[in-house]
């Protein structure tokens, strides 16, 4: 997944216990740099959506799926029928709800709590919770190997990476990382994890859950707060989004060296690929409430195209399996606009509902 990043609350929307001051210190300078920003971390605090399609296909009118809305002010996810646009029972998860993703079969999700420092499993055919799985604390973002065994959180405050054995939900010892991990990104083969945290990218080996020397990604001191990333379905190239630059870098994955960062929109969140990795596209103006563009990028050459104007704040996007259309989440607009990839020309936005905040297409 491909999702975007606000700051991790605490439980009451500020520090939860002891906090460094180095993080304090940087997180204080980068909300006086970003009253925007300061004023979204409020809203994020009292409600997050996130969509989560369980089977592929029904974004293009092909096959039917369930959208998951995730609520953090009412510790619930919310199932809703594409077929029928009717919601479903709320289910009861953690508190402060944050991330979600899906196993490879869909049958389960897990539903990342912050302020629990849990994580819930919800097994999508019975839409039933399962026992909350412990991790780090304040955990914040999920991914889960391809081959559907592992899951693997990051937890922003032990600076560490949790390792969740699916079969039978049990969380492994943390993986020590880079300051305040945050985003993380799987390759294709399930060998490495690639971590955001700081102004470094940490890769971790999944084999053995040994972290590997950070890459540096220049000039982005708030990387950890909203930067993202998403790696090439060959597995060869790492993009990751500089907020503070307005940049993309790319970093090859063979020997972990940054490459010469792509200028795009300002305060890019989050990317995308297209599945026969021809094009990365990058939604950018997170900062931004009316304001936002998506700019696709050529990963052959690694140049940018024209930018797409989309809705105000978009926070999240994701390329059907197909690759026909890329959908964009804008927060403010509180709409997904879809993209033709084959003329990169936006749809008509569709509404969906207040402050949506990710969306993920699980296959």
């Amino acid at each position: 997944m491909s999702m975007p990043s606000g700051q991790p609350p605490g439980p009451s929307g500020g520090q939860r216990g002891p906090v460094q001051p180095t993080r304090s210190a940087r997180m204080s300078a980068w909300v006086r740099r970003r009253p925007i920003w300061s004023a979204l971390i409020a809203i994020v605090i009292v409600i997050i959506a996130v969509a989560v399609p369980v089977v592929t296909g029904a974004l293009s009118g092909t096959q039917a799926e369930t959208v998951y809305i995730v609520h953090q002010s009412a510790r619930a996810v919310t199932p809703i029928s594409t077929i029928t646009n009717v919601a479903g029972k709320p289910i009861r998860v953690g508190s402060g709800p944050i991330a979600i993703a899906v196993a490879p079969d869909g049958k389960t999700v897990y539903v990342v709590n912050a302020y629990s420092d849990t994580v819930t499993p919800i097994t999508t055919a019975t839409n039933t919770p399962g026992k909350p799985i412990r991790v780090g604390k304040a955990p914040y973002r999920i991914a889960i190997t391809p081959n559907g065994q592992t899951a693997y959180v990051t937890n922003y405050e032990s600076n560490t990476v949790t390792p969740i054995t699916i079969a039978t939900n049990t969380a492994g010892k943390p993986i020590k990382v880079g300051g305040s991990p945050q985003t993380i990104a799987m390759t294709p083969d399930g060998k490495t994890a690639y971590v955001i945290g700081g102004s470094t990218v940490t890769p971790i080996t999944t084999a053995t859950g040994t972290p590997g020397k950070p890459i540096e990604v220049g000039g982005v001191q708030d990387l950890s707060v909203r930067g993202a990333n998403a790696i090439t379905p060959d597995g060869k190239t790492l993009y990751v989004a500089n907020p503070d630059s307005g940049t993309v870098t790319p970093i090859t994955t063979a020997t972990n060296t940054a490459g010469t960062p792509i200028r795009v929109g300002r305060g890019p969140g989050a990317i995308a690929i297209t599945p026969d990795g021809k094009t990365a596209y990058v939604a950018s103006g997170a900062d931004y409430p009316g304001w936002g563009t998506v700019t696709p990028v050529t990963t052959a050459t690694n140049t940018a195209g024209k930018p797409i104007r989309v809705g105000g704040q978009p926070f999240a996007i994701v390329v059907t399996r197909d690759g026909r259309t890329a959908y964009v989440v804008s927060f403010t607009a509180g709409t997904v606009t879809p993209i033709t990839t084959a003329t990169n020309t936006p749809g008509k936005p569709i509404k969906a509902g207040k402050e949506p905040f990710a969306l993920v297409i699980a296959s």
